[in-house]
């Protein structure tokens, strides 16, 4: 038998930023040991989405996009 364990988290739309952060915080406490990892995965994908919606004016150099192009 399989058990899933599963979250429901209510958050207030009016404060992402801090609502997002608790939520990390809250998920982090069931995997101990295992924070810095999924902090790491957090920051390669904000990373990969910061990228995306930087202004043209803010882009990264050449080298750097093509970094962040070939990441998996």
């Amino acid at each position: 038998m399989v058990i899933i364990k599963k979250l429901e988290l209510e958050l207030d739309l009016t404060r992402p930023a801090d609502e997002i952060v608790e939520a990390i915080i809250t998920v982090l406490e069931f995997y101990p040991g295992r924070q810095l990892e999924i902090l790491q995965q957090v920051d390669h994908r904000i990373g990969e989405m910061l990228a995306v919606f930087k202004p043209k004016t803010e882009a990264t150099s050449d080298s750097e996009a093509k970094e962040i192009e070939d990441m998996p």
